[in-house]
């Protein structure tokens, strides 16, 4: 150690704490200490693990009706995974998904993401403002009274897109998730 601390022109009290983890060196004195010990530092990055919603972009199909049909199991799913880890939630609403080809899909997921955000008092992400808001307006099919029932329960950021839509349907209650 003394060694490695003299060829670095770093002192040995600091190369000391670093092995036991009482300190964490800067990248600079790690260059330092690796190329003394004869290695090269290499730095990279990859795409953080855990959900993301641009990759539900594809999660739509259009019907026989040429009505567009989300997979609403995949987009409970990713849900549902953000409520098992919130921590995840903001890292999973930053990259803003492909256009679908849907005006509402791409809708449906702006107010996703705008919910996900609000409900953790994170920042919408800026993306979500270049969704513009749906021309024809959407709402889920039902009876009179499925709807009325909708129209009360859906999420103020779906209305804002203009989406109508019971927020259990897509957020479903803790106990089903393994919260509770």
């Amino acid at each position: 150690m003394h060694a490695l601390a003299s060829r670095a022109g770093v002192a040995y009290s600091t190369v000391s704490r670093i092995e036991h983890g009482q300190m964490d060196p800067t990248v600079g004195m790690l260059t330092k200490l690796l190329d003394a010990a004869g290695q090269c530092l290499e730095v990279s990055s990859r795409e953080a693990a855990g959900p993301q919603l641009a990759d539900l972009a594809d999660a739509w199909h259009t019907d026989r009706s040429g009505q567009d049909r989300p997979d609403w199991t995949r987009l409970r799913a990713f849900l549902d995974e953000l409520a098992l880890a919130p921590q995840l939630a903001d890292r999973a609403m930053l990259r803003m998904p492909t256009p679908s080809g849907s005006d509402f899909m791409d809708n449906l997921l702006a107010g996703i993401a705008e919910r996900v955000c609000d409900d953790a008092s994170l920042p919408r992400p800026g993306w979500t403002r270049r969704i513009q808001r749906l021309r024809r307006p959407w709402a889920s099919p039902g009876t009179p009274r499925m709807q009325a029932e909708a129209a009360v329960t859906t999420p103020e950021q779906f209305k804002h897109r203009g989406i109508t839509l019971r927020a259990d349907s897509l957020w479903r209650n803790p106990e089903s998730v393994g919260l509770t």
